[in-house]
């Protein structure tokens, strides 16, 4: 009977712990309510279509130019009227390393969101 009870409560633990994020997850929580369900955009006046962004960009996935956008850190050249993320970026830091090899403390949830959004190019 303990034994029951031991392994009963190690499940209701496992019940607790929170799922890991995923970029599509994300994008539906952050990006979504103006980019459109499909990143298309269109959902609120001027969110642009996000499937388009290599294209727009000579055919190469613009990585660090979308990141930046989605972090403000160039908000003078790219932020324009994106709401500040603060709590989308403050998640632990793993070393991204950017198109020119170069190696860049950045955010989990940056790191999965570009990668989903890279996934979505071709519209």
């Amino acid at each position: 009977m303990i034994r029951r009870a031991g392994f009963l409560g190690v499940l209701a633990l496992a019940g607790c712990v929170d799922a890991p994020m995923t970029g599509a997850q994300l994008y539906g929580d952050y990006c979504a309510s103006c980019h459109g369900p499909d990143a298309r955009g269109g959902a609120v006046a001027g969110a642009p279509d996000l499937t388009t962004l290599a294209k727009r960009h000579g055919g190469r996935y613009p990585a660090v130019y979308v990141m930046s956008t989605i972090d403000g850190y160039a908000r003078a050249e790219t932020h324009g009227p994106m709401p500040i993320f603060g709590d989308l970026i403050d998640t632990p830091v793993e070393t991204w390393v950017d198109p020119d090899g170069t190696p860049t403390p950045t955010p989990v949830s940056l790191i999965l969101l570009n990668e989903y959004l890279t996934g979505q190019q071709g519209g």
